[in-house]
């Protein structure tokens, strides 16, 4: 290594002064270059996360106002307790409550097949609303239509705990 060190030095000074000042600014400006080429990087990253910061506080703070909006929406059913008795009675009791006509309930490990017959279809969806809010996921519906414009509707559900 002290080798190497002293052929430079020799081979520096053999140089002429212009071409020793020429070379001692060479170094100065690759030096600089190196510098600035690894730093740049490391700025830029810092812009990307100022930016990514700043649209990251706005989403939040929009998200916090949103608070409101979400509760409300959270559960769009009325506080009326639909949960009495058994799920065939509450089934039978919400299809009276809509004019819809219970064919067949039978229910078994949280699990409920239905069939049910109405003329208004309007009154279904009022059915699945107050079906869902009772507590039920509607896991398949095939509506079908008779020649003689009642709906004949054969319902799948499970239970479940909100």
């Amino acid at each position: 290594m002290n080798d190497m060190l002293s052929r430079i030095k020799d081979k520096f000074n053999l140089l002429q002064k212009r071409e020793r000042k020429l070379l001692l600014l060479g170094f100065g400006l690759i030096s600089i270059s190196i510098v600035y080429l690894s730093i740049k990087p490391l700025f830029m990253l810092k812009e990307d996360l100022n930016e990514d910061l700043k649209a990251s506080k706005a989403d939040f703070l929009w998200m916090t106002n949103q608070i409101e909006v979400v509760l409300k929406l959270r559960n769009s059913c009325s506080s009326r307790n639909y949960k009495r008795g058994t799920s065939q009675d509450q089934i039978t009791n919400l299809a009276r409550r809509n004019l819809i006509s219970v064919d067949s309930v039978t229910a078994s490990q949280r699990k409920i097949k239905a069939s049910l017959s109405g003329s208004d279809s309007n009154r279904f969806l009022d059915f699945y609303s107050q079906f869902s809010c009772a507590g039920y996921l509607i896991e398949k519906i095939e509506m079908k239509l008779s020649p003689d414009n009642i709906y004949n509707v054969d319902l799948m559900a499970t239970e479940v705990e909100y």
